[in-house]
């Protein structure tokens, strides 16, 4: 994604290692103060947790009391077991909050090694290209060389449109809870942004912050339900008007197949493998489109595969896209 700031530079100063110094000053600086910024505005805002635990024994209590009129329990039993677990459970989820954002050493020297990686990988960039073009024949290299502007194209689309929707999602969220009376509401807004780049788990843990957080300072109740609210609101916004038209049908992918690269992405890479789970299917998906064997594969990746489902029947009902042909030759061989 940073190769076309460093292409863009290296045109102007014809010296790669200047350009790349100067696309990391523009593009990867920017990032570590926004993380910094996120770190430590968390770490004020979760600064008073313990008396956190009050509110949640006051909120637990009312819950409590009503459980034991409606369903005539022992009301002893009933604050017991409050105090044993769900009190001794919040005193425990509070030390891993107070523990993660603290122990930055490791997160740090993770994105100091990437720094270093990413460098090395723009400074060899056209070896390795050039290298790739080289296990082609004359033939195709021209469209071998294709498809690489074409992935290039891509991940700078994604880039951009992903910078774009963090930008609207964090106005719309922060005026909104601005609006509400919740506190540091461009914080949370932005925050919930950010975390949208892991679709589906960043989008809910974006919504669920700012909820539990109001439910733990807030005098009344119906503040904490208008932020459920808004969320609701942004997220139909997001996903049916905003992404689509920012960000293209190509990054489009259905559910499914979102779902399972999020989980893969996470059991090799953890959380970096979560965020890379949507670029990574989007090129997947155009690089089986490139290849006649497998273009039906590239069709089942695609967003509103329901409304696609007799798509393959009728446009890939021919040995050429049949790609199980492929280990069946392999066999006979």
């Amino acid at each position: 994604m940073l190769k076309p700031i460093v292409t863009f530079f290296e045109l102007k100063f014809h010296n790669r290692i200047l350009a790349i110094f100067t696309a990391y000053v523009l593009a990867v600086a920017p990032l570590f103060i926004l993380i910094f910024f996120f770190f430590n505005q968390t770490r004020i805002l979760f600064s008073d947790l313990p008396s956190v635990r009050d509110r949640l024994a006051e909120m637990m209590m009312i819950i409590s009391d009503w459980s034991d009129q409606k369903l005539s329990l022992k009301a002893d039993t009933t604050a017991s077991w409050v105090s044993e677990n769900v009190l001794a459970a919040s005193d425990f989820s509070i030390d891993i909050i107070k523990g993660s954002l603290q122990s930055t050493t490791t997160v740090l020297a993770h994105l100091v090694l990437i720094v270093v990686i990413t460098y090395f990988m723009l400074l060899y960039s056209t070896a390795f290209k050039n290298f790739l073009l080289a296990q082609a024949n004359l033939e195709n290299r021209k469209r071998l060389e294709q498809f690489f502007k074409k992935l290039q194209y891509l991940a700078k689309r994604y880039l951009l449109g992903q910078g774009l929707v963090i930008i609207i999602l964090g106005l719309l969220i922060g005026s909104g809870l601005w609006l509400i009376g919740v506190p540091y509401p461009f914080f949370w807004g932005f925050l919930a942004g950010f975390l949208e780049i892991i679709p589906y788990i960043g989008t809910s843990i974006g919504g669920i912050l700012p909820v539990l957080y109001m439910f733990m300072i807030a005098d009344n109740y119906w503040q904490p339900i208008a932020v459920v609210g808004l969320y609701i609101v942004v997220q139909q916004l997001e996903g049916n008007l905003i992404s689509p038209n920012i960000m293209g049908t190509s990054i489009r992918i259905n559910p499914l197949f979102v779902i399972l690269g999020l989980f893969i992405g996470g059991i090799l890479w953890g959380i970096p493998g979560m965020i890379l789970a949507l670029p990574i299917l989007a090129m997947t998906k155009e690089i089986f489109r490139s290849f006649d064997m497998f273009k039906p594969l590239s069709y089942l990746m695609e967003d509103g595969l329901a409304r696609k489902k007799n798509v393959f029947l009728e446009l890939f009902d021919d040995e050429k896209y049949r790609f199980f042909n492929f280990f069946f030759q392999e066999r006979q061989e």
